[in-house]
């Protein structure tokens, strides 16, 4: 009984190119642009390109500018070492060592204040010399390199810094 009552129903199908009508509704003309598929267009791409290209402009900038503060200090620390060494030197074998200044600097410009002097001068052809009494001249350093620099203050009794101020 069942299966007497059911019918089957029927559904066209939609054609498969779409079509357009006139005004009047009567021609039935295929249109000529097939539908948008999933892909990006030329002026989407340019837009994403310049996008990166800008980040990675501003990035490489900051690298720089990061890379010539990481050179100030790393010379810093390399002078510092070389300090730390000569005072042990001369403790170790009681002789006075000699410490040539101007090697120091490393493509920097390195000037240094002498203890008690008010202005910094050029280190070109000055000497540090640490005596076996484990005293040494007290003097301050500055590296510089364009507008920013680094300023050390040598402990006259380690031969390491007592502080060091940055202006990067």
């Amino acid at each position: 009984m069942l299966a007497a009552t059911m019918c089957t129903l029927w559904v066209p199908t939609a054609s498969k190119t779409p079509r357009t009508t006139s005004a009047t509704g009567k021609s039935a003309i295929p249109m000529s642009m097939p539908p948008r598929t999933a892909a990006f267009t030329l002026l989407e791409m340019m837009v994403v390109l310049a996008i990166a290209a800008l980040i990675i402009g501003i990035g490489v900038g900051g690298i720089q500018r990061m890379t010539a503060e990481h050179d100030l200090l790393r010379v810093a620390h390399e002078a510092e070492r070389v300090f730390m060494q000569s005072m042990t030197r001369t403790l170790a074998t009681a002789q006075a060592q000699e410490v040539d200044l101007e090697a120091m600097r490393q493509n920097t410009k390195l000037t240094l204040k002498r203890f008690g002097a008010s202005v910094y001068i050029t280190a070109k052809g000055q000497h540090l010399l640490l005596r076996p009494g484990g005293l040494c001249e007290p003097l301050t350093l500055r590296w510089q390199q364009g507008e920013s620099w680094v300023s050390a203050t040598l402990d006259p009794l380690t031969g390491s810094f007592l502080e060091l101020e940055e202006n990067l």
